[in-house]
């Protein structure tokens, strides 16, 4: 059935279950695994009295970003290694998260996408936007989500 999965994390708990059974399945078909993480650039904000965020700032919110995003690609790494799943990494800058796991799996050559859903309600991902929602509207290839 699906022989490459890519399976993105933004390092939240939820995500953490989802890579656990992502693993699993990934196991039980004899696929390989790409774990991804994609890091959102910082963009400038203006706070009060006209201060915003300079390059400096910025940089070092990249820098962090990509260390956390390495840091929750490492946790699919481990579970995958435990499985005894072929893996390989990506933690890459992504305007928008949804876009760079479409573009992961895409390059990647993947053939199926196992993600988590945060699970909030109709309202609430109305008001903050969803990627699981826009990976699902926008993928070419099957989305399986975790719940």
């Amino acid at each position: 059935m699906f022989k490459h999965i890519l399976i993105p994390t933004d390092g939240s708990p939820t995500a953490a279950k989802a890579v656990e059974r992502g693993v699993e399945l990934a196991k039980q078909l004899g696929a390989r695994v790409t774990g991804y993480h994609a890091c959102e650039p910082p963009h400038a904000r203006v706070y009060g009295d006209g201060y915003m965020i300079g390059p400096r700032d910025a940089s070092v919110s990249v820098g962090q970003a990509r260390e956390a995003g390495e840091k929750a690609v490492g946790l699919i790494a481990a579970a995958a290694n435990a499985a005894g799943v072929p893996f390989e990494r990506m933690v890459v800058e992504a305007e928008a998260a949804y876009r760079g796991i479409i573009d992961a799996a895409t390059v990647r050559n993947c053939d199926a996408i196992f993600m988590a859903s945060h699970g909030r309600s109709s309202l609430a991902e109305l008001m903050l936007g969803s990627v699981t929602h826009q990976v699902l509207a926008h993928s070419k290839i099957p989305v399986l989500v975790y719940r």
